[in-house]
């Protein structure tokens, strides 16, 4: 039998529901975050939608890739692909956010002799910003009224068995959701153990994958497992920690190729004055001196240490099996 879910219905309980129900609820409160942020987008002084938008955009996804085997195919992967697409195209935007953020703090640990390359990166970056942004709103505009409808149709209206045997009866959506937590838990695990050391990126970044789906899972929850609280607020952490980790990855990577670029460009217009009939002193000495590159190397030496930093707190607080409680709290915080 086909069921048409009605949305005006208080959503709690959500754990004694079936499978198929609680999973297009969750997903749909997801879409309701997304379809509020959209329109805030236009507002250029409103600097937390995209953040926004982004996050619910992720919890959603989320959400239906840990529910894939009980929605039944739906929504189909067109409408899948679709938000796969509308959420990457958020990504560089706010990546550039956060790498100004962290730059401009930087000013004051910064020798006057170093400000030079501060500036020059900052001003590469921004002149990235009109891009992404627009690719953001070239997406959006086109794809998301689109995305929007195509997944309220799919997602409020399923189809369902009844069993009329109690021997029959199949798992509740708690049953459901507390073995997807544990394989979440078990994958989390698994990442933190092989994180060998502060130059292990890929393991750092699939943990805080890791750790985000499991905050997407837990948080629309907690209303009936208040247990499950202080847990979300240590995948926070976690996820915190390794973001920051992440980010430390990421910005180190285009510091030494923004090095690469700025050497170029200084040695390009060195060989321009000094072929010069009657080059000028003053010109090449401060060709030569380099003051851009200076200053992007002492900003990858600012981000090495934060990074070096990060990964000593991730060591003490979840590394050589100090989270080991904790998972194993995590993993029996829903009862099937």
């Amino acid at each position: 039998m086909h069921a048409t879910m009605d949305l005006e219905t208080p959503p709690l309980p959500l754990l004694p529901r079936t499978p198929e129900e609680g999973a297009r609820r969750i997903a749909l409160s997801f879409l309701d975050q997304a379809a509020a942020a959209f329109p805030r987008l236009q507002d250029p002084a409103d600097t937390e939608a995209l953040h926004d938008y982004r996050v619910a955009l992720r919890r959603l996804r989320s959400c239906l890739r840990a529910y894939r085997p009980v929605l039944g195919g739906s929504p189909g992967k067109k409408l899948l692909r679709r938000l796969r697409r509308l959420a990457q195209a958020t990504g560089p935007g706010r990546d550039l956010e956060v790498q100004m953020e962290w730059l401009r703090a930087q000013a004051k640990h910064l020798a006057a002799s170093h400000r030079a390359g501060l500036t020059w990166m900052v001003q590469q970056l921004e002149g990235q910003m009109p891009a992404a942004l627009h690719q953001v709103r070239d997406h959006l505009e086109e794809e998301f009224p689109v995305l929007e409808q195509g997944l309220r149709q799919s997602l409020s209206v399923y189809r369902t068995e009844v069993h009329l045997d109690p021997r029959a009866e199949p798992p509740s959506f708690g049953a459901v959701t507390a073995g997807i937590l544990r394989e979440q838990v078990d994958e989390l695990a698994a990442h933190l153990s092989r994180i060998a050391d502060e130059d292990d990126e890929t393991e750092a970044h699939e943990a805080r994958i890791c750790g985000k789906r499991l905050r997407y899972l837990l948080e629309p929850l907690l209303e009936e497992l208040p247990a499950a609280a202080p847990l979300v607020k240590r995948l926070k952490g976690l996820q915190e920690v390794l973001g920051d980790l992440h980010d430390a990855h990421v910005l180190e990577t285009g510091l030494a190729a923004a090095t690469v670029r700025a050497a170029t460009d200084r040695y390009a217009g060195l060989f321009v004055l000094a072929i010069q009939e009657a080059p000028d002193p003053q010109a090449l000495r401060a060709a030569r001196r380099g003051a851009v590159e200076n200053g992007l190397i002492a900003l990858g030496r600012l981000n090495r240490a934060r990074r070096d930093r990060l990964f000593r707190k991730l060591h003490e607080d979840w590394l050589g099996g100090r989270a080991a409680d904790f998972l194993a709290e995590l993993r029996s915080v829903i009862e099937p």
